[in-house]
């Protein structure tokens, strides 16, 4: 008896199995043609599909078809993918309905995503129907009128939308380092959230939403090592930025100004220090830009704007063309001290050229400081239309360097010692 009772579910167990395997892989045999595949995704789903040249279908580890090399848009080209494997995760319960795709999930492998800036809030209204959507290692390149900004490698995208809420998490790799980007879109707010952990960045966003988000208002809060910044954003054409402030370690300060991305990313702030520790700022820039474990990086040589500084000193530094130039720095107003000075490269062995300029006893010094020793050496200099002999220059260069710089390259900012070296001419 009790063997009968184990051949009869032996038996139902392997009938439930046939059936299980068969109604799964009888998609197998179906002719999924492009055509089909775009029509039903255009009309269910508002997504163009182009490219499909290869159509695979997959019942592990779950029913699914996969598309590789194809492109894909959104509503309207609002999101553009190109290039990428389109994995159609089916719905187990309507599988053999080939005409209908209608499905649990949509993943998206590799290839790249477009996305205008100025479209992001149609990407709201996107999250909200294509909530099962996942991009896992793509790039996203974010344009400003077709034309790049910046990009993200290797990104895990994940879109959702409950309860009239959107939210979009992004995690990948922006200019080498590991970045996340949580953005939460609710009906009258925006909050997002950016961090890069290995460079102690962290940044919170939270905006008004202003006719329908075509003008942006609101608070930034960054978080930089143990450096604090909070501003007031508006957004419109462009960005500006008001009653800004700043807190660390090395120097508080208020700024203002503005961001702009026509016809390319450029940067205008005015800078006022209320603290300076110039001698922590000095070792800090030598030892993290000039030394055998230079960090400067790609995003360095890509800054264009200025910093206008007022306040305990005045001058302008301009970030231009992958150099950085210190222009008109006022190191002692009363006797109007001013230097000028290039940075073109970084690393151990780069150097920074210099002119050191005293206007009332017309006084012109050329040279160059090679941060990673704080060694200066003077190259030319002008005394009253007098050029100093090569001898005289070495003589001077002497002077400065033993009762000016005294191996600490910040004593270039000490106004007394530069006004006392002055009075030797």
């Amino acid at each position: 008896m009790k063997k009968k009772k184990y051949i009869f579910f032996l038996y139902l167990l392997i009938f439930f199995v046939i059936i299980f395997f068969t109604y799964f892989f009888i998609p197998k045999f179906f002719d999924y043609s492009p055509q089909l595949i775009q029509e039903s995704f255009k009309k269910n789903n508002n997504i163009n599909i182009k490219n499909i040249s290869i159509i695979n279908y997959k019942i592990f580890p779950t029913p699914r078809l996969v598309l590789p090399g194809v492109d894909l848009e959104f509503d309207d080209n609002i999101l553009k993918v190109e290039n990428a494997e389109a994995i159609l995760i089916l719905n187990p319960s309507n599988i053999i309905n080939y005409k209908v795709f209608n499905y649990n999930k949509l993943e998206i492998n590799g290839g790249l995503t477009n996305i205008e800036i100025n479209r992001v809030n149609q990407i709201f209204d996107l999250l909200k129907e294509q909530n099962k959507i996942n991009f896992k290692k793509n790039t996203i390149i974010f344009l400003e009128e077709n034309k790049k900004l910046f990009e993200i490698k290797d990104s895990l995208i994940k879109l959702n939308s409950k309860n009239n809420i959107q939210k979009l998490n992004i995690n990948g790799i922006f200019y080498n380092y590991k970045t996340s980007f949580f953005l939460k879109n609710e009906t009258d707010k925006i909050n997002i959230k950016i961090a890069i952990p290995e460079l102690n960045i962290s940044t919170n966003i939270l905006l008004k939403n202003k006719d329908n988000f075509k003008t942006n208002e609101g608070l930034v809060n960054i978080k930089v090592l143990d450096n604090f910044f909070q501003f007031n954003l508006i957004r419109d054409k462009n960005i500006k930025i008001n009653n800004g402030l700043a807190q660390s370690r090395l120097a508080n300060f208020s700024f203002n100004g503005d961001l702009s991305f026509k016809p390319y990313f450029f940067f205008n702030f005015n800078v006022e220090p209320s603290t300076l520790n110039i001698e922590k700022l000095i070792v800090m820039i030598q030892q993290k830009y000039f030394s055998e474990n230079s960090q400067a990086t790609e995003f360095m040589r890509k800054m264009n704007g200025s910093l206008n500084f007022s306040g305990m000193f005045e001058g302008i530094v301009v970030f231009k063309n992958s150099e950085i130039l210190f222009q008109n720095f006022k190191l002692n107003k009363e006797d109007q001290i001013f230097i000028d000075a290039r940075v073109f490269e970084f690393g151990k062995k780069e150097k920074i050229e210099f002119n050191l300029i005293h206007n009332v006893k017309n006084i012109k010094i050329f040279g160059f400081v090679t941060p990673s020793d704080s060694k200066v050496t003077f190259e030319k200099i002008i005394f009253d239309k007098e050029v100093f002999t090569e001898e005289k220059v070495k003589n001077y260069e002497e002077k400065f360097k033993n009762d000016v710089i005294n191996n600490l390259l910040s004593n270039f900012f000490n106004k007394k010692k530069i006004k006392k070296f002055f009075q030797n001419f």
